[in-house]
Parts: structure tokens; C-alpha cells; sequence
């Protein structure tokens, strides 16, 4: 006890006091340590991260996996703009996490979401140029791609059908889609039925994969064919209703011609196929005359110019190009010692020729080619009468004319032609002659600038016309009252005097293929001006009638130019009209008239029928009576006073007549 009278305490050992020290110690620092462990950690990850592969998520998402070692991705960093694209923009992005397998590894899923859908199957996905994406430690995500398969999500696209004609039977038809296909399916309907799918077509690349095949019909009629639907290579398929049409008609035209078995050397007969069928309609008539004249139309006239068996053939075709050809022999006879044509050639530039006139229009033309030639022109023909039974002998000679019948016409002449018959007269002589299209290119001129001349006492110009082109020459006719020497002349103008050397000058001058050749090549162009339809309104009419003609033209030539219309009955002429035909263009006139009150017969344009005129009587028409020998009635009415004076009774008989007939008619007799 201590001197208070108390105990006195006992202290407490130095160890035992202090024992918790060391636990203070321990617990104050491990905040630190982590923070320091930490922080050493994070100091010590220098890993990238890493790309993991690329899934398609839907048809407008593709969902790409990315990784990181000893850290996690900063997923601010990850942006749309990042992402480059093969096929397609990416339009927005969204990060989920994803479990990584490792137990220091982190990953995320980037689901790229696109504009639109996208027609490739494979897409690469990588970081643009520009693109940086990183770990919360800063290091960035390599610049590699990865591959997404399966996006292909665009159905085909239609570009076309078509189903063109090969033959009467036999079509091409062809599919046009934007992409490659792997499979089609077409219906054919008709007669017989069909399914066709992609066996058989072939793929053509060009500005569209165009598939095509020939297909061949098994029966005669009419088919449809319906695109029904196509397939692409990674099966999206699309639907169509799209519709051809083909018709399979193998039958020719029934041909029927009409025209005489028997004609004598120089008569003119006319043989017709207006009468030929088909199911389809009349596309051509092509006739044959002999072995080289070749015609077009419905109805021909020809006049032979030697006896013997001649051969007429015509050929019609339909639109589908079915053809029928039948082959008319027709029996000529001389007519005794009358109406015999012969001709000889010694040269190109002479023609010698025996006639035994006939009375009517004969031909002289050589057995092939034609009857003279010269440097710019050609007489292909000569048609002229000749006295029944006269005999007489022609020298037709080709040359170049002379300076002088320019200074006398105001024409360059480019051709001439001498004909020499001796003491017997002709009448009515037809020329038929060509000039070359280089001949007018290089002297200037247009193929309606020429005409042919006849000398007598001096030069006068003949009727001319264009009666037919080809791509080499122009085929002109000119008529003249009878024959001696003739020049083919072209207009003047500026251009042709320039030129008119290099257009007549003999071939041994040096400088004259040159000169033609260059004036060839400035040439504009030439009309080529055909009827393509002519129809009449009504077509078959009375003496007096009144009908609407339709003609249409096309010009299938490279200039404009002028058609000269004609409507006729039988030969003569009714009205006329000059139509102007722009290149590669059609014009359409009409024309109303009233036939004559006499005349009965068929009604042309251009020589093609468009309809008839009958008198309902069954008669003969008066002005055929003279070409079967029988007196013209009218002939027999007499001249002078006393034909005046019965014209004048028949006209008040007439009158009177009407009168009465009209007042029996009021009265109701």
C-alpha cells in the first residue's frame, strides 16, 4: 500500500501494451499497396487490341467482335465514322460487352448498322485511314479487316425480255438482269405448252448480264410467253409478269396469177397477183421476167420482144417470210413475117439492129445487158413503132457530145445517142437510159436535173422521168415523137459548168478519176421515194363516182426529195400531184376525185391498184373495143350540120324525158 493507504497499481508490461501496433500499421498501408499495385499493373499493359471475326446480324447489320489483353477498351472511342466498308456505308454503331474467354482478356461486340441493304455477299469490314479506336491504356486497334459472309440481301432486277423472230418457227429470246442468276422460269402458253428455266441460256456480259436461247415451237399458232421469276446466285428471288408474244406460221401465200398464155413480139399484156392470199396478208409480189428483168408489185406489163416460150414468175412473201412462187410460160408468136427484133453488138458503143414492123409499140433490147454504153450514160432499151410489115434497120450508136449543145441549151450533155433508121418512119419512141450517181455528183447536180433532148432543126427537150434508182445509177424514161439523135443534158449552175469537164472528158485524161472522185465524196446524199401503201375509198365505184385515195410514201434514201404521184385509170392519167419526202421519213396525201362518166376500168397509183370502176352492166367498156378489132360506136355519128341537128334532137328527146319521168314520179305512177 502506498502511503495514501491505498494498493498501488501494477504497470502493465512494455510488450503487451504495444501489440497492436504493428496491425495499425498493416491496415493504414494496404490502401496504398493496391493503389501502388494498381497502378503498376496499368502501367505495365502495352498490348493492342485485337480484331475477332465479323457475323451478319440481320440484312442491314453486321456485328464485328473486338478484344483486349490486361485491359478493357474505351468504348467512347468507338465511333461509325471508324469503319470502312467494301460494300455499303455504315450509318450508326452500338457496343455491347461480350464474355472473353481468359481471365485477363475483355471484348466488346460492334454492331455496324448500314444505309441501305447490300447486293454483295461478302463485305470486308476495316478502320478507315482516318479511324482510331483504343484501350483505356491508349493502345490502338490495328489497322486489319475481317470478312463478314452472306449480306447478299438485293433481289434480281429486271432489265429486259425480248423474244425476236429467227425463222417461221424458231425465236431467240433473252432475259436482261443486273446481276448474275443461277436460275429463271418462263411459261410458254399456246398450242403447246412449255416451262423453261435456266438450262439451255447462255450469259452475255456487256452493259447488262443478258441470258439467251433459242427455242423452237412444235405447232403452227400463236403463243405467249411469261417471265415468270429469277434467282440470283445466293438465292434472293424475284417475281415479273412480263409478256411476249410470237406467232409460229409456216404457210405460204396462196399465190393466184391472172394474165394471157399466147402474146405476139411487141404486144403489151399485163399479168396480175392481186388476187394471191394469206392468213397473215400480202407483204411483197416479186415478179420475173426471162432470166434477168426483175419487177415489183402487184400487177406487171411487159411486151416480149422475140417469139419463143417465155417464163413469168412471181414470188409473194408474207410478213413472216413465207414464201410461194409460180412460174406462168407464155407462148409468143412473131405474127407472121411482122414483129420480129434483132440485134447485134459488134461493140458496146453500137448496136445494129433488123425490125419487122408490127403497127404496135416493139422493144429492141439485147438478148442481156444493155443496147449502148457510154463514159457517163446508158441506153438500156428503146421501145418504138415501126409500119405493119415494114422492114427497116437501125444503127443505135453511143459517143460524147459536143461543146456546141451547151452553148445551145444552157445543159451540160453528158451522154449522146445516134439512132439511124433509114427512109421508114417511127413513132412513138420510149427511151430508157441510166446516168451514174458519180456522173451528177461531179458535175453538181440532182437526179431531176436532167432531161434528154432530141435534135430537129435544133435541140428540143423530151418528157423525162425518174422511173427507177439503185444505189450506182438513176433510171430515167423520156418519150419522143420519133427518132434521130438524142443528148442526155443536166441543168447548168455553178457548179455544174465548173465541172463539166471532169464529167465528159475520155477516160485517158490523167486528172478525171481524181476530180470524180472528190465530187463523189461531197455528195449530200439521194432520195430513194417509194408508194408503201395506197388505198381507195370506196374501192369499187361507178362511171362518176367520187373517191378519197390515201397514198403514203416513204423516202428510204439519205436526201430529202420530190415524188411525183399518179392516179390513173387504166392508161390515162387522172390527176398528178409532187409530194416532198424528208430523209428516213413518210408523208401521207390525199386526193378526191370524181371518175370520168364514160370510162370503166382499174383505178392505179403509180401503177398499183387501189380499186375498180364497173358500169354493172356486164358490157365491154367503150374504150376497149378498139384493142379486140370492134368498130367504136361513137365513130358512126356523123359531122356537120346533120350531126348537129341529131345532137340537138337527142338533147331535147333527153330533157323531155326527165321532165316526164319526174312528174310520174310526184303523181305516183
Amino acid at each position: 500500500m502506498n502511503a495514501t493507504g491505498y494498493d498501488r497499481e501494477t504497470p502493465p508490461s512494455a510488450r503487451r501494451r504495444r501489440w497492436w501496433l504493428p496491425l495499425l500499421v498493416v491496415l493504414l498501408l494496404l490502401p496504398l499497396l493496391g493503389i501502388v499495385a494498381s497502378g503498376t499493373a496499368a502501367a505495365e499493359d502495352t498490348e493492342s487490341p485485337e480484331w475477332g471475326n465479323a457475323t451478319r446480324g440481320n440484312s442491314t447489320t453486321i456485328q464485328v467482335a473486338l478484344y483486349d489483353d490486361g485491359g478493357s477498351l474505351d468504348t467512347s472511342t468507338i465511333q461509325a465514322g471508324d469503319f470502312a466498308l467494301t460494300t455499303g456505308r455504315v450509318a450508326n454503331v452500338s457496343v455491347a460487352s461480350i464474355n472473353a474467354s481468359g481471365a485477363n482478356r475483355t471484348g466488346v461486340r460492334v454492331s455496324l448498322l448500314l444505309e441501305k441493304k447490300v447486293d454483295t455477299d461478302n463485305v470486308t469490314v476495316s478502320l478507315r485511314d482516318t479511324g482510331s479506336i483504343s484501350d483505356e491504356a491508349g493502345n490502338e486497334l490495328p489497322h486489319k479487316s475481317v470478312t463478314v459472309t452472306g449480306m447478299d440481301s438485293v433481289v434480281p432486277k429486271y432489265q429486259s425480255f425480248e423474244v425476236s423472230r429467227i425463222n417461221s418457227s424458231t425465236a431467240r429470246i433473252s432475259v436482261g438482269i443486273h446481276e448474275p442468276i443461277q436460275q429463271l422460269e418462263i411459261s410458254v402458253g399456246g398450242p403447246s405448252i412449255d416451262t423453261l428455266n435456266i438450262s439451255g441460256f447462255t450469259e452475255r456480259t456487256g452493259n447488262t448480264l443478258t441470258y439467251t436461247r433459242k427455242y423452237t415451237f412444235t405447232e403452227e399458232g400463236e403463243y405467249s410467253l411469261l417471265l415468270l421469276s429469277v434467282t440470283d446466285e445466293n438465292g434472293n428471288e424475284n417475281s415479273f409478269g412480263r409478256q411476249q408474244t410470237f406467232l409460229y406460221d409456216d404457210s405460204a401465200p396462196n399465190v393466184t396469177v391472172t394474165g394471157p398464155e399466147n402474146a405476139t413480139v411487141g404486144e403489151s399484156v399485163t399479168f396480175s397477183a392481186a388476187e394471191t392470199t394469206d392468213d397473215q396478208g400480202v407483204d411483197s409480189v416479186r415478179w420475173q421476167v426471162g432470166s434477168d428483168t426483175i419487177l415489183t408489185g402487184e400487177n406487171i406489163t411487159v411486151a416480149f420482144a422475140s417469139p419463143g416460150s417465155h417464163e413469168v414468175t412471181v414470188t409473194a412473201a408474207d410478213p413472216l417470210g413465207n414464201t410461194e412462187t409460180v412460174t406462168r410460160v407464155v407462148s409468143v408468136t412473131g405474127n407472121g413475117t411482122a414483129g420480129n427484133v434483132t440485134v447485134r453488138q459488134p461493140n458496146a458503143t453500137v448496136a445494129n439492129v433488123s425490125v419487122n414492123g408490127s403497127g404496135q409499140t416493139q422493144q429492141i433490147l439485147p438478148p442481156e445487158g444493155p443496147l449502148v454504153t457510154g463514159r457517163n450514160g446508158t441506153l438500156e432499151r428503146l421501145a418504138v413503132s415501126f409500119p405493119r410489115n415494114e422492114s427497116t434497120t437501125l444503127t443505135v450508136r453511143s459517143r460524147r457530145p459536143t461543146s456546141a449543145f451547151a452553148t445551145a441549151t444552157d445543159h451540160t450533155g453528158i451522154s449522146q445517142f445516134d439512132v439511124d433508121h433509114g427512109s421508114v418512119p417511127a413513132q412513138d419512141a420510149t427511151f430508157t437510159f441510166t446516168v451514174d450517181r458519180g456522173t451528177l455528183a461531179a458535175v453538181g447536180a440532182e437526179p431531176d436535173a436532167v432531161t434528154l433532148f432530141r435534135e430537129v432543126d435544133g435541140w428540143v427537150p423530151l418528157s423525162t422521168e425518174i422511173a427507177g434508182r439503185s444505189e450506182s445509177h438513176i433510171v430515167y424514161r423520156a418519150k419522143s415523137p420519133g427518132l434521130s439523135s438524142f443528148v442526155v443534158g443536166v441543168k447548168q449552175t455553178a457548179a455544174t459548168g465548173m465541172d463539166a469537164e471532169a464529167a465528159t472528158t475520155d477516160s485517158e485524161t490523167p486528172t478525171s478519176e481524181p476530180e470524180t472522185t472528190e465530187k463523189s465524196t461531197e455528195n449530200p446524199g439521194q432520195p430513194d421515194i417509194v408508194v408503201t401503201n395506197a388505198t381507195a375509198v370506196p374501192s369499187t365505184l361507178g362511171p362518176g363516182d367520187r373517191t378519197v385515195i390515201t397514198v403514203e410514201l416513204e423516202n428510204r434514201g439519205t436526201a430529202s426529195g420530190d415524188h411525183n404521184v399518179i392516179v390513173s385509170l387504166n392508161t390515162s392519167i387522172l390527176t398528178t400531184r409532187t409530194v416532198t419526202v424528208p430523209a428516213g421519213e413518210t408523208r401521207t396525201t390525199e386526193f378526191a376525185r370524181s371518175v370520168p362518166e364514160s370510162t370503166t376500168g382499174r383505178l392505179t397509183v403509180d401503177g398499183q391498184r387501189v380499186g375498180n370502176v364497173t358500169d354493172g352492166s356486164g358490157g365491154l367498156p367503150i374504150p376497149a373495143l378498139p384493142s379486140i378489132g370492134i368498130p367504136n360506136p361513137l365513130s358512126l355519128w356523123p359531122d356537120g350540120i346533120v350531126g348537129t341537128v341529131l345532137g340537138g334532137l337527142l338533147g331535147v328527146a333527153v330533157g323531155l324525158y326527165s321532165v316526164l319521168k319526174a312528174l310520174a314520179i310526184y303523181l305516183g305512177y
